[in-house]
């Protein structure tokens, strides 16, 4: 085997130099150019190693400071999962692994790594019969070469062995190639022995001691010769010397004081020892009993409320069980003389229900009466403001607390046509910056003011400009003025100028007929409709808030 690794080297060798030697000649001829180094696997593929794991660690990182990167990480890394777990146990355990790092021995682990490494070998050598061959030990590897009286020295392997054949015999170069080969280690530290240290007020104790350090000395440095053989005969000429040194009395009489000196600290050991135990024991009595008290009394008190709350328990039950046994024997009793003296109790008690139910209706019809009459006194306030002719500066505010007096009285009715109704009023706000409404004067008063600014534009042309102003003003005053129920005709071409409007106006008003009034207002076209704007408003709000009025008043009739 040693054979064809050693004709595999110089194949090797040889074929790596005729390569360099082909190499230099073929980069020879351009100088310029360097040469082309061969393609590595063993370096791509570390190089590709490192990347991916300098990716992986620094993605690793990453995923575990921004949290947002954590998942993709997972997602497109395969096992990234695991390298994320072992980056952040590596950097919470940092402090442990350099620990770890700094007390790591490298000799120690070398030798455990070897010491499996030769048992695994010897025990393959074992299984092949080659453990005569090949012996790995474990302290260590040197190649020795192996001689003949060493392959030879067991029956044994002489068995196992083949004889070697005649060709082997007769050639001396193949002897020298077929010798084994035996692996042990010089460099291993042997153990030592640790030299005595120890003093004496003996000399002899002394020299003894020196002696035996200069004996350990001579083992340690494996130094074995005739001195050796001298300083072991002095030991034993001094021992000698001092076993006879001591006489037996002597002897006797140390011992027995030493004896008594170690009786006497032994009893004084235990008496101490007696007297603390008993301090101990006190104590752990004391505890145990105070403890043992509490407990009890803890229990005690535990029962105590346990048995009070089933006695309260029992005690409500029973009571609660009386009780209803009272309630049967009442009821009981009550149906027997029921069913005896007061057979028509029942027809009885329907009667008055009977009367009760009438008396209630009786009441609410009297409520009813009651609410429909103050309504009526309402909605005759209601008829009374809007229709006197006396001006006021609270009559706006009459007016707004009358409503609100109306809405409270009607509510109870749930009535959707009244409340409808009093939802169509106007609102608070504007009839108190109006006022409320115009009296009958009033509105007679104001219609006269815009009587001559009417009769001015009366014969102002469409988009007039200031000279059509002027024209207008002045020739209005030739007209003839009208007064009566101007008709008009029914071709829209006599009665239906602004004289006949203003003298049927005044002709409604004096009549007391606000509406015709206000609708022969609102058939004014241009100028003369825009003048009449606000006395129109103003008669309007009247005219809806008395007919408002009317439908409430209608209603309530019809509801009492």
């Amino acid at each position: 085997m040693l054979r064809t690794a050693n004709r595999h080297s110089l194949a090797t060798l040889r074929s790596v130099r005729v390569s360099a030697l082909r190499g230099t000649r073929a980069y020879s001829t351009d100088p310029n150019t360097p040469p082309k180094k061969p393609f590595s696997l063993a370096k791509f593929l570390f190089k590709l190693s490192l990347f991916t794991g300098t990716v992986y660690t620094v993605g690793a990182i990453a995923a575990l400071a921004y949290e947002p990167f954590y998942e993709p990480y997972l997602d497109y890394f395969p096992f990234g999962e695991k390298v994320v777990d072992n980056v952040d146990y590596t950097w919470k355990h940092r402090s442990q692994i350099a620990n770890d790092i700094q007390s790591f021995n490298l000799k120690k682990y070398y030798y455990q790594k070897y010491a499996q490494f030769a048992n695994t070998v010897n025990d393959t050598a074992a299984k092949l019969g080659l453990e005569n061959y090949v012996e790995i030990p474990n302290t260590g590897i040197t190649p020795t070469p192996v001689t003949n009286t060493t392959t030879t020295t067991t029956t044994t392997t002489k068995k196992t062995l083949p004889e070697p054949s005649s060709e082997s015999q007769s050639s001396p170069s193949k002897k020298n190639d077929e010798n084994y080969i035996v692996l042990s280690n010089s460099d291993i530290q042997k153990p030592t022995i640790p030299l005595i240290k120890a003093t004496s007020d003996d000399p002899t104790v002394n020299s003894i001691i020196k002696s035996l350090n200069s004996l350990i000395t001579d083992f340690n440095n494996t130094k074995v010769s005739d001195n050796t053989s001298k300083l072991i005969t002095k030991i034993q000429s001094e021992l000698n010397k001092l076993s006879a040194s001591f006489d037996s009395k002597d002897v006797q009489a140390a011992v027995n004081a030493r004896l008594v000196s170690v009786q006497q600290q032994f009893e004084q050991e235990k008496t101490a020892l007696v007297e603390k135990l008993t301090t101990t024991a006190e104590a752990a009595k004391k505890s145990l009993e105070r403890k043992h008290n509490e407990t009890i009394a803890h229990e005690k008190k535990e029962i105590e409320n346990a048995l009070r709350a089933e006695y309260e328990n029992k005690l409500k039950s029973k009571e609660i069980e009386l009780l209803n046994q009272f309630d049967k024997l009442v009821e009981s009793k009550v149906d027997s003389e029921r069913n005896n003296k007061l057979a028509k109790l029942d027809q009885l008690a329907s009667k008055i229900d009977s009367i009760e139910n009438l008396e209630i209706q009786l009441s609410k019809i009297a409520d009813s009466y009651t609410s429909f009459k103050e309504i009526r006194k309402s909605i005759s306030k209601l008829h009374t403001i809007i229709f006197s002719n006396i001006p006021s500066d609270t009559r706006g505010q009459a007016l707004v607390d009358e409503i609100k007096k109306l809405k409270a009285l009607t509510a109870p009715l749930d009535n959707k046509l009244i409340e409808a109704t009093l939802q169509s009023l106007p609102s608070e706000k504007e009839l108190l910056e109006h006022g409320g409404v115009l009296t009958q004067a009033q509105i007679i008063t104001r219609w006269e003011l815009i009587v001559p600014e009417l009769r001015k534009v009366s014969l102002l042309p469409e988009n007039a400009g200031v000279l059509g102003y002027a024209a207008s003003s002045l020739f209005s005053k030739f007209l003839w003025s009208k007064s009566g129920l101007v008709v008009p005709s029914n071709d829209q071409t006599i009665g239906n100028d602004v004289e006949s409007v203003i003298a049927r106006v005044n002709n409604y008003l004096q009549k007391n007929q606000l509406d015709n009034a206000v609708e022969e207002i609102t058939n004014l076209k241009g100028i003369a409709r825009s003048l009449a704007n606000t006395w129109i408003e103003e008669s309007r709000r009247k005219l809806e808030i008395e007919f408002l009025v009317d439908v409430l008043s209608a209603e309530v009739n019809v509801s009492a």
